[in-house]
């Protein structure tokens, strides 16, 4: 049987709570490499790719984030609304 949304969302909770993002990341990427791509086991393939999709798109949605932050810390919070000193 096939890994659901629910259930990889929680082993990716688990992974995250004990790793890093970026432990995390390669830790999957490991998990891929030597089983997900030796494996006839389509299930522990699709298994192992959704919690992978699921760590690298939260590491994605974090650096846009992150990139946010930065732009409001440099030019202030009134660019969130627009202002003379930065032309928006």
């Amino acid at each position: 049987m096939t890994t659901d949304r629910s259930e990889a969302v929680r082993f990716m909770k688990i992974v995250l709570d004990w790793n890093s993002p970026q432990v995390a990341r390669s830790m999957l990427d490991d998990m891929k490499f030597y089983i997900g791509d030796v494996t006839d086991n389509e299930s522990i393939k699709d298994s192992i790719n959704m919690v992978r999709k699921y760590i690298y798109d939260r590491a994605e949605e974090n650096l846009m984030l992150g990139d946010t932050d930065e732009y409001i810390s440099e030019h202030g919070a009134c660019c969130r609304n627009g202002c003379e000193k930065c032309e928006r």
